[in-house]
């Protein structure tokens, strides 16, 4: 069946019906047969409560016999299963025939929370370069939820736009595993090592004295908060042959945290990977 609050998706069609429009409100996948007397029990529920929630989530019905694919990727192996998805992950999930109170909450779980709607909020006012309200947002969020994810790392990238380095490290540190933190972790270990030195005075240090390896080491951290990847790799790698020492091997790791920002296949992350594993080793 096929209405505005409950569609059928098929192997083709399910990461456009259910991953991409999980990205804007929740959608519950109901993972059905025709011959399963359970899910004709679950059924009418699952579609009371889709017109019930209308606008706010949304039910899609995905027939395993006609779509096995989908069925074996979510290891579908007993029917009827339920599975929430938010942002494009699967986010809760039951299985079996289920009380309508319970598959209502089932529904609310999956619904954003104030934190949620807060953050969103924030997340807006930052692609509009609006730092004041986004840091405000965020923080609102995070008095809601101390927990929030998504808020405290949003935060951290703000706090760091706005200059607040002990501030943006503090809140990436809670979440040190998320890629988007190690992103702001990185970028504070930079100004930090940068140190506030002058870009024009550490060029004319380095180009009369190119065996300092700490003014070397300065003015690629100095190039890495400008993004000029190529040129800060290269300051680094020098300061590194010259003396490791400096910063407590700090060419090193600043040179390991590019790698990361650019990612293992990067052109550049490739060749100086390559080349500070000669100077170690």
């Amino acid at each position: 069946m096929t209405s505005e609050t409950v569609i059928d998706a098929t192997d083709a069609s399910f990461a456009i019906d259910v991953v991409e429009r999980s990205h804007a409100l929740p959608v519950i996948v109901d993972f059905w047969a025709p011959w399963c007397g359970p899910c004709r029990t679950l059924s009418p529920v699952l579609e009371q409560l889709a017109d019930e929630f209308a606008g706010r989530a949304l039910l899609v019905k995905v027939n395993i016999d006609e779509n096995p694919q989908v069925a074996t990727q979510f290891n579908v192996r007993s029917i009827p299963m339920v599975i929430g998805f938010r942002d494009g992950d699967a986010a809760a999930e039951f299985v079996g025939a289920q009380p309508e109170r319970q598959v209502r909450a089932f529904f609310e779980q999956l619904l954003p929370s104030e934190a949620d709607r807060l953050a969103e909020q924030g997340g807006r006012a930052l692609s509009e370069n609006d730092l004041d309200t986004a840091r405000d947002r965020f923080r609102a969020a995070l008095a809601v939820d101390a927990t929030h994810r998504p808020a405290t790392i949003a935060l951290s990238a703000t706090l760091l736009e706005q200059g607040d380095f002990d501030g943006a490290a503090e809140l990436a540190e809670r979440f040190p595993g998320d890629a988007n933190a190690k992103r702001v972790l990185a970028r504070v270990a930079f100004v930090r090592a940068a140190g506030g030195a002058d870009r024009a005075a550490l060029e004319t240090r380095v180009a009369a004295s190119p065996g300092d390896a700490e003014a070397q080491y300065r003015l690629g951290a100095v190039l890495a908060v400008a993004s000029e990847w190529e040129p800060a790799l290269e300051h680094l790698l020098e300061s590194a042959m010259l003396d490791r020492a400096v910063d407590t091997d700090g060419a090193r790791l600043r040179m390991l945290e590019i790698f990361h920002l650019l990612g293992d296949r990067h052109e550049l992350t490739t060749e100086y990977r390559r080349r500070l594993t000669n100077v170690l080793f």
